[in-house]
């Protein structure tokens, strides 16, 4: 069990440069509670970034990870990932990026949308 869903936890989405830091967006976690439930056991590998440790990702200055509405979700097999954006575009993302390892997702109503794009 989650402190943050029944399925996601603070530590899951905390900064990975051991800052701790965790200011996830509830609307995140909401939507991505119901991904989870209809495809099935998500990793999370980035959620919130302060701002070293975005620098040191290559994030952009605003990126959506900065202000806790992005997730990148371990990803790693073609058919998957096809599954999982459309999983994530049911629940209403309409920002998703598609790497090699990973699918990322965000709910930034700054930036421009709908848009699919790829690492």
């Amino acid at each position: 069990m989650g402190d943050l869903s029944q399925n996601f936890s603070r530590q899951e989405f905390a900064c990975r440069c051991g800052c701790g830091q965790a200011a996830v967006k509830n609307e995140l976690i909401t939507k991505l509670q119901q991904v989870r439930d209809n495809f099935g056991p998500l990793r999370v590998t980035s959620g919130y970034r302060c701002e070293e440790h975005n620098r040191l990702q290559g994030g952009t200055p605003g990126s959506a990870h900065r202000v806790g509405l992005a997730v990148d979700l371990e990803c790693t097999i073609g058919l998957s990932r096809y599954l999982l954006v459309a999983r994530l575009m049911e629940a209403g993302f309409k920002r998703i990026g598609i790497g090699k390892n990973f699918v990322h997702a965000d709910l930034d109503e700054t930036k421009p949308k709908p848009s699919i794009w790829t690492y």
